[in-house]
């Protein structure tokens, strides 16, 4: 073996000549040259991207195997591999940059070089010399960088939405429709341009807060759905070429079963190939989330403002001490974050977009980026909803008395007198009401506006916030 400063590697051979492997390395020569071109982030693919694609590795080693265009123990030894990967061993074997070949050829090789290394060290064979299974030949079997990889972008991302993303922002919803149904008859104050509006309830903010989230979630959904169309079968720009027909049903089939996920072929993979439409109308649903949460925690910022300079509507949880300098400030530091990652959550399905320029003639250019990016944004948009119910909305309170007497003191409320003694006239109301400091009842009372049983039922707060009486 040659030797190293770093420890002692092995000779492995590619197209492109000699290159030197760390001998414990699992991958080849093909995933050192890519270490070696792209040493630009330090980022890798994240796991669930590549458990996707060793699942579709497993899916087609077994159909090939099915189909006779594997010998059996090639293909068992190849999905038994590949599964090992899909459960997430062997993990720190995929070395890859993010940014790298826009077609994500390097991963595909080094999923197929892990995976055919491991296979001959089952069988007994030669893993540096590629024997008897090869990452080419038998691994890569009916497949392409091309169909492989968008595939498996949108398989993790089909997964992470189910399992992470959906359960999480349904949390919020639920808790939201909880709060709202305990504020249902709270009486506040409305708010336009910042500016006092008529009354309103806690109930019906909250509820519009749940049911904003619950259509984002809805449209979520929905283009999830579309991630489950692949172009697997389409191999190289969508042609089929080196691909059974039979197998490729089989590999789709197989794969529906360990993902239970409803993947269909595409009915002209070259349009998945040639561009990922449905990956960028997914990560903009998911930024469409981000930003019904960034209003939401926005809101909950300036409704909990204060104690005495601002709103003090709301009472969050207090989480950590606010200050450094200044003892007993508490700050609404969870909403801050959720509304710092919706930001970047943003960023990220902009880069998203942004990728759509490098759909360029037969394939796209930008799915390592993509896989990433997606991910990163399910990931965060997951935590930060789980943050946001369990450490600010489960021990929200409601200032009943501070968001009751707000509304009751507010010059606002001489809408409610508009019908009666006409626009012109109200003003005059709520422009006395607000110079004198004191309330519209007040004023209207003194002035004589209108008989005072008329004037009580006038302004009453419940009826003019629409609040449902028993």
């Amino acid at each position: 073996m040659a030797k190293r400063a770093s420890g002692t590697t092995r000779t492995e051979k590619d197209t492109l000549g000699i290159m030197e492997v760390p001998a414990d390395a699992r991958y080849g020569a093909q995933t050192a040259r890519a270490m070696a071109n792209f040493p630009i982030s330090g980022w890798t693919l994240p796991a669930g991207f590549l458990s996707s694609l060793a699942r579709i590795k497993a899916a087609f080693a077994r159909a090939n195997g099915e189909r006779g265009l594997l010998s059996r123990e090639a293909a068992q030894a190849i999905a038994t591999a590949a599964d090992e990967v899909a459960a997430g061993a062997h993990l720190d074997h995929f070395p890859v940059d993010v940014f790298q070949t826009g077609s994500g050829t390097s991963t595909n090789m080094n999923m197929n070089e892990v995976l055919a290394h491991l296979a001959n060290r089952a069988l007994g064979g030669d893993p540096a010399a590629h024997t008897p299974v090869h990452p080419n030949d038998h691994v890569n079997l009916g497949q392409s960088s091309n169909d492989a990889i968008p595939a498996a972008l949108r398989v993790a991302a089909a997964v992470s939405w189910r399992d992470r993303v959906s359960p999480a922002v349904s949390g919020v919803v639920g808790e939201l429709r909880r709060l709202a149904g305990e504020h249902r008859a709270t009486v506040t104050l409305g708010r336009t341009h910042l500016m006092d509006a008529v009354p309103t309830t806690y109930g019906r903010v909250i509820g519009a807060w749940a049911d904003r989230l619950e259509a984002a979630l809805a449209h979520g959904e929905s283009a999830a759905e579309r991630l489950l169309v692949l172009p697997l079968g389409g191999t190289a720009v969508g042609s089929g070429i080196g691909a059974d027909r039979a197998a490729v049903a089989r590999a789709a089939a197989l794969l529906a079963e360990t993902t239970g996920l409803a993947v269909t072929l595409q009915g002209n993979p070259a349009a998945g190939i040639a561009a990922q439409d449905a990956p960028i109308a997914f990560a903009d649903a998911l930024a469409g989330v981000g930003r019904v949460l960034l209003a939401i925690a926005n809101d909950v910022r300036l409704r909990a403002s204060g104690p005495f300079g601002g709103l003090g509507e709301l009472e969050l949880p207090a989480v950590q001490p606010g200050s450094s300098i200044m003892p007993g400030k508490v700050n609404p530091v969870i909403p801050e974050a959720v509304a710092q990652v919706a930001l970047e959550v943003e960023g990220l399905a902009a880069a998203c977009r942004a990728s759509a320029s490098l759909h360029q003639l037969d394939l796209s250019h930008a799915n390592p980026l993509l896989a990433w990016n997606l991910d990163t944004m399910a990931r965060l948009l997951a935590s930060a909803c789980d943050v946001l119910v369990t450490r600010c909305l489960s021990g929200l309170r409601v200032n009943i008395e501070r968001a009751r007497s707000l509304a009751a003191a507010s010059p606002a409320l001489a809408t409610a007198l508009a019908a009666r003694i006409g626009y012109e006239r109200a003003a005059e109301v709520a422009k006395a009401a607000e110079k004198a400091g004191t309330s519209v009842a007040d004023v209207a009372h003194r002035l004589g506006v209108l008989p005072e049983q008329e004037l009580e039922e006038v302004l009453d707060l419940e009826r003019l916030a629409g609040v449902e009486k028993p």
